[in-house]
């Protein structure tokens, strides 16, 4: 399906193309990126420990900022319970000596999650057209 551009033409018809070509990318980037948090999130409440369950039900993601290209999420611990994160993913010191093992493995699920969203962009750039 070939169509004739006068050669005044062509500079027109080229950006439209990438307009086209960018707007499809970033629809798609943006539904990936939204996945990803929904999973990140799943997935540390399913690993993050549970002893009344607080900490687990606390656990949560927003959409920060949105523009016409970009879309940014952030995964964090709702209020009074942001402040167990960094102990359970680092352990810590004990009261009377000694060290409490880390229990979260919170960086290896944002390393998860990184890992499939900067595959799957790639996947969608490749595949796009």
């Amino acid at each position: 399906m070939s169509k004739k551009i006068s050669i005044g033409n062509l500079s027109d018809e080229i950006q439209t193309t990438l307009n086209k070509y960018a707007g499809n990318v970033t629809k798609k980037i943006k539904v990936l990126a939204e996945e990803t948090v929904v999973e990140l999130t799943k997935n540390t409440k399913m690993s993050s420990p549970v002893k009344t369950g607080d900490y687990k039900r606390h656990i949560s993601y927003e959409k920060t900022r949105e523009t016409s290209t970009s879309t940014v999420y952030t995964w964090y611990v709702k209020d009074p319970e942001y402040r167990l994160t960094h102990l359970l993913a680092n352990g810590h010191a004990k009261r009377n000596g000694g060290r409490v093992e880390s229990k979260f493995p919170l960086a290896e699920k944002v390393v998860e999650a990184e890992n499939k969203f900067v595959n799957g962009t790639k996947e969608i750039i490749e595949n796009e057209y």
